[in-house]
């Protein structure tokens, strides 16, 4: 990839994994909620915090490109 410039292809494969991400989010979310257990609560809290550098990661791809940031909803 370009530093500064992506293709059509590289920008739509961004927003997907962004989107996807998005729902991962929204699940660990809805898991947290109705988890009891500590131990499962520290696993998707962990995975919760992952998935937020991986957005952060993909919006900072968008950014550096002059893309607009937000253009795709998240958590």
């Amino acid at each position: 990839m370009h530093m500064g410039r992506l293709t059509e292809m590289e920008r739509l494969a961004i927003e997907e994994q962004l989107r996807a991400e998005d729902i991962c989010a929204k699940k660990i979310q809805m898991y947290l909620s109705v988890s009891r257990d500590p131990a499962v609560q520290a696993i998707l809290q962990q995975m919760a915090e992952k998935g937020q550098r991986h957005i952060s990661t993909l919006n900072s791809l968008m950014q550096d490109a002059g893309m607009p940031v937000g253009a795709v909803q998240q958590h």
